[in-house]
C-alpha cells in the first residue's frame, strides 16, 4: 500500500504545487470583469476542489477495506463532478473568448444545463465497482465510464470550436494555444483510458490550466505599466462585453489638461505618478475598474447599478479636483475635465468597439460644453458623423487619386520676386461636404493611418509638376512641402525622398521639407536622423508654425532649420484695437524676429493680409513674406500664370 501511494500521489502533489502558485498569482493581481474571467475563476476554484477529491479517492481506494463504502463513493462522485466542471468550464471560457463575450441565447444556455442535469443525474445515481490487484485497487462501471464520455465530448467540442476560428485572423493564435492545449490534454486523457492504474489526470488538468493562463488568460497582459490601471486592449475587450449585453451604461473619460506641461517641468514620471494617484483615488472610492484611454486621460464605465448613484460619483471626482495632489512633498494643482458618453444614446450597440474607443478618445474635439463636466450633444454628433464622411472621401482620394496641389507664392523681400511657394493639397470632393481644410483633415488622415499613402502621392504630384514645368526658369528657389509627424520619423524617408527626387529629374536643394514646431520638438532620434540624411543629399527644412507651441530655443541655436515660419497667431495680434494687448504682441513680434535674425535664420511670416501688416513687417527685417495680400493658394495653372506676370 506504501508503495501505491508513492507511486501515485508524487502526481497530485506536482498538479497542487502547481495550481495553488497560479491561484495565488492569478487572484491576487487585478482583473478585468468580463464573463470569461469570471467563467476562468470557477475553474481554478473548481480545479483546486477536483485535486483534493482526487487525492480523497486515492486514500479511499487504499483504505477501502477500513472506510465505509459511502464515503468511498462519496469521494468519486466530488472527483467526477468537480472534473466535469472542470472541462465544461475549459470549453465554456474558449467559446466566449470566441464569441467576443458575448452571453448566450436561452436555447443555448438550456441545452448546457441539460447537460450538467444529465451529467449529475449520472453520478449520483449510476452504479461504481472496485477491484483489487497486487498493487492496489481500481474503480470501474458506468460512472467512470462517464468520466471518459465527459473527457471525449468536451475535448471535441472544444477542438471544433477552435478549428471554426482558425480562419478568423485576429483569433488564429489564441485557437492555436487552445489547440496545443488541447492536443496535450488529449495525450494525458488517452493515456489514462488505456492505462488507469496510472493516476494522471489531475496533471492534465493542471498543465491545461498552467498553458491556457500563460496564453489567454495572463493578467499582466491588460495591465498598464506606468499607472497599474487598465490598458487599452482591457477597455476594448470590456466594451464588447458591455456591448453584447444590450444594456445601457456610461463611459466617464477624465482627461487631465496640465498633463503636457508636468510633462515638460517636472518630467514624464512625475506626470504617470499624478496619472496613478488619480487611478487609486477612483479604485478607492467608486470601487470600480480604471482604464487609461490614452496618454493623458483615463476611463470608468458605470453599470445599470451604479448609474443609479452617477450624479454622486460625478462629484465625487469634480471635488478632488478642486483640491491639490500631494507628490514627493510637492503640491500640485490640477485642470481636469470629465467626459460623459452615454451608451447606446450616444453611441448605438451595432457599432464597432474601435469606432467607440476612436470617439472617446476625441471626445474633447466633439464637445462644445465648458467647466469641469462635458455631455455629448446633438452638435457632438454632428461633429462626429463629419469626420466618418471626411474619413470616407479621403480613402476614396487615397484609392483614386483623388487629391489636387495647390501653391501659394512667397515673396522674397531681398530679390523683390516671389522667389519659393508652398505646396498645399486639396481634395477633389467638394461636393459631398464642400470645402475640407488641410487643417482639418490631415489630423484625421495621421490619426486613421493613412498618411504615409497620402504624403506619397503628395510628393508625386508636386515633384512631377515641378520637373515638367522647370521653375527655376520663372524664378521659383524651392517649393515647401509639408511633412507629417508620421511621416517625419518614417525610416523610409530619406530613401522615398531620394527615389522620388532621382525619378523626376529634381534637385535635392529647390525642395524644402517644412516640419511643425510641435513635431519638431517631440519627435526624438529617428527625425533627427532622417534630418542629417537628407540635408547631406541636399534638401533643406524649415520650421512651421513657429511659436505656437512650446518654443526649443535651443535647437534654433544648432541650426537644424535653415527656414523659420512665423505663425499668423503671432502677427494678427499686432493689429488689434485693443491699445495695451497690441503693444505687448508687438514686443513679442519683434523681439522673437531679431533673435531669429541675430541666429542667422531666414524667416517668412505667414497670414500677411494687409499692406499695412506688409511695410511693418518690412521694417523688422523678415526675409520672406506669405499670405492673402499677395495671393492665396493657386491652383498649377494659376500658378504658372502668376509667375508669369509677376516675376
Amino acid at each position: 500500500m506504501n508503495s501505491f501511494l508513492f507511486n501515485h500521489l508524487k502526481f497530485q502533489i506536482a498538479s497542487f504545487a502547481i495550481l495553488m502558485i497560479l491561484e495565488v498569482i492569478y487572484f491576487f493581481r487585478p482583473k478585468i470583469k468580463l464573463l470569461s474571467n469570471r467563467i476562468f475563476s470557477v475553474l481554478m476554484i473548481s480545479a483546486l476542489i477536483y485535486l483534493l477529491f482526487d487525492v480523497a479517492t486515492v486514500f479511499a481506494l487504499v483504505y477501502y477495506e477500513y472506510l465505509p463504502l459511502w464515503f468511498v463513493r462519496f469521494t468519486h462522485q466530488g472527483f467526477i463532478v468537480f472534473l466535469d466542471i472542470c472541462l465544461s468550464c475549459i470549453y465554456l471560457y474558449i467559446d466566449i473568448l470566441n464569441r467576443n463575450q458575448r452571453r448566450y441565447s436561452i436555447y443555448k444556455f438550456s441545452f448546457i444545463c441539460f447537460l450538467y442535469l444529465i451529467s449529475l443525474l449520472t453520478v449520483i445515481f449510476a452504479p461504481i465497482e472496485y477491484y483489487r490487484e497486487a498493487d492496489g485497487i481500481y474503480s470501474y462501471g458506468l460512472m467512470v465510464k462517464c468520466v471518459y464520455a465527459v473527457i471525449i465530448y468536451y475535448s471535441v467540442m472544444t477542438v471544433i470550436k477552435s478549428i471554426r476560428h482558425l480562419s478568423n485572423s485576429v483569433h488564429r493564435k489564441q485557437q492555436i494555444y487552445v489547440l496545443f492545449t488541447m492536443a496535450l490534454w488529449i495525450g494525458f486523457g488517452v493515456t489514462q483510458i488505456f492505462l488507469p492504474k496510472i493516476l494522471i489526470s489531475s496533471v492534465g488538468v493542471s498543465s491545461m490550466i498552467l498553458l491556457m493562463f500563460l496564453s489567454l488568460e495572463n493578467p499582466s497582459e491588460y495591465i498598464d505599466t506606468e499607472t497599474r490601471a487598465f490598458n487599452y486592449y482591457a477597455l476594448k475587450t470590456v466594451l464588447e462585453e458591455f456591448q453584447g449585453k444590450e444594456k445601457p451604461f456610461k463611459i466617464i473619460k477624465i482627461e487631465i489638461e496640465d498633463f503636457p506641461v508636468v510633462g515638460q517641468v517636472s518630467g514624464v514620471d512625475v506626470a504617470s505618478q499624478l496619472l496613478l494617484i488619480l487611478k487609486s483615488f477612483m479604485e478607492k472610492n467608486i470601487k470600480t475598474s480604471v482604464y487609461r484611454l490614452n496618454r493623458t486621460s483615463l476611463a470608468i464605465i458605470l453599470n445599470e447599478k451604479q448609474l443609479l448613484n452617477q450624479q454622486k460619483i460625478i462629484d465625487l471626482i469634480e471635488k478632488r479636483f478642486t483640491k491639490t495632489w500631494s507628490f514627493r512633498n510637492t503640491n500640485i494643482r490640477l485642470n481636469g475635465r470629465a467626459y460623459i458618453l452615454n451608451c447606446p444614446e450616444d453611441f448605438p450597440f451595432s457599432g464597432k468597439i474601435s469606432e467607440l474607443i476612436d470617439f472617446l478618445e476625441d471626445m474633447e474635439s466633439y464637445s462644445a460644453s465648458s467647466g469641469f463636466l462635458c455631455h455629448i450633444d446633438s452638435n457632438a454628433r454632428q461633429k462626429r458623423a463629419r469626420k466618418l464622411s471626411i474619413i470616407k472621401i479621403i480613402t476614396e482620394a487615397i484609392e483614386h487619386d483623388g487629391i489636387e496641389m495647390y501653391y501659394q507664392p512667397i515673396y522674397n523681400l531681398e530679390t523683390k520676386k516671389f522667389s519659393n511657394a508652398e505646396a498645399l493639397v486639396r481634395l477633389k470632393d467638394s461636393t459631398t461636404l464642400g470645402f475640407i481644410s488641410p487643417e482639418e483633415f490631415i489630423p484625421i488622415v495621421e490619426k486613421s493611418g493613412q498618411i504615409i499613402q497620402l504624403s506619397e502621392m503628395i510628393f508625386n504630384h508636386v515633384f512631377s509638376f515641378m520637373g515638367k514645368n522647370n521653375l527655376s526658369k520663372k524664378g521659383i528657389n524651392h517649393i515647401e512641402v509639408n511633412l507629417s509627424g508620421l511621416q517625419s520619423v518614417d525610416a523610409d524617408l530619406p530613401k522615398l525622398m531620394k527615389a522620388l527626387l532621382n525619378e523626376y529629374k529634381i534637385k535635392p536643394e529647390s525642395v524644402n521639407l517644412e516640419i511643425t514646431e510641435s513635431i519638431a520638438i517631440t519627435s526624438g532620434y529617428m527625425l533627427k536622423k532622417n534630418m542629417e540624411e537628407l540635408k547631406k543629399f541636399g534638401c533643406s527644412f524649415a520650421m512651421d508654425d513657429f511659436g505656437t507651441g512650446y518654443s526649443n530655443l535651443s535647437r534654433m541655436s544648432k541650426g537644424d532649420f535653415e527656414l523659420i515660419k512665423i505663425d499668423k497667431s503671432l502677427l494678427w495680434p499686432c493689429f488689434k484695437k485693443e491699445e495695451n494687448s497690441v503693444n505687448n504682441a508687438k514686443i513679442l513680434l519683434e523681439n522673437m524676429i531679431g533673435m531669429l535674425l541675430k541666429m542667422g535664420r531666414k524667416i517668412v511670416v505667414e497670414g500677411i493680409e494687409t499692406k499695412e501688416q506688409f511695410e511693418y513687417l518690412e521694417s523688422l527685417g523678415i526675409t520672406y513674406a506669405q499670405g492673402f495680400y499677395f495671393s492665396k493658394p493657386l491652383s498649377e495653372e494659376d500658378f504658372l500664370n502668376f509667375l508669369e506676370n509677376s516675376n
